[in-house]
């Protein structure tokens, strides 16, 4: 039987492949993102993981299979923190999107319903960091940046990239999870990845208003 990254690997990958077609993933791919949107969409972030991330360490908490699971440097909300206080953006001033609500209200169902989907969840936005990685430096370039300041969420990691996700592979694999867990976290992903794609349209239709997004 496949392992549990290798089956969100593969049962995602649709909807991986939709949400980076989208045309604000698209712009940061291309180093054409604007200041208004680099920065509304950390906002947003901002508020999808302070949701995701306090559920993730209660269920990390209470389930002593999931000890030392996910290691301190992937919670991301210091370092979103750190980049919206760079751009001058008050973290309370954020006003989310009807994507990033829907988003985070099927994050806090998750935690009531079924936990366990929430680091199929996790799994998305820490996965995200594997491309970012290769973009940030696209990214620095069309906002005028040098350094890591304000592009800390999008690269936490740096050099150690490669080898943190790899560790992170490995120990999610290590997880005697049952079936139902399994297909749990597979639901969750793909929540994640619908509602994210959502969010990257809300922003772009924010900051570039009048322009028509193709499905």
């Amino acid at each position: 039987m496949p392992g549990i990254m290798q089956r969100l690997r593969e049962e995602t990958a649709e909807l991986h492949q939709h949400a980076e077609r989208r045309p604000l993933e698209q712009a940061m791919a291309r180093g054409e993102i604007s200041r208004e949107a680099y920065v509304e969409n950390l906002g947003q972030r901002y508020l999808i993981h302070r949701a995701l991330e306090a559920h993730v360490r209660d269920l990390c908490s209470r389930d002593a299979r999931l000890n030392g699971l996910v290691l301190e440097e992937q919670y991301q909300l210091p370092n979103l923190a750190a980049d919206l206080a760079y751009f001058e953006t008050p973290a309370g001033s954020i006003e989310p999107t009807r994507g990033a609500l829907r988003l985070i209200e099927t994050l806090d169902g998750m935690a009531q319903t079924q936990p366990i989907a929430l680091l199929g969840a996790f799994y998305v936005f820490e996965g995200s960091k594997n491309g970012a990685h290769f973009l940030t430096p696209r990214v620095r370039a069309a906002l005028g940046l040098s350094g890591a300041e304000g592009t800390r969420y999008l690269d936490p990691h740096g050099p150690q990239q490669r080898p943190i996700w790899m560790q992170f592979r490995e120990r999610m694999d290590a997880v005697a999870f049952t079936a139902e867990e399994n297909d749990a976290m597979v639901h969750g992903a793909k929540a994640a990845f619908q509602h994210i794609a959502e969010v990257d349209d809300d922003v772009y239709h924010r900051t570039a208003p009048g322009i028509a997004i193709s499905s």
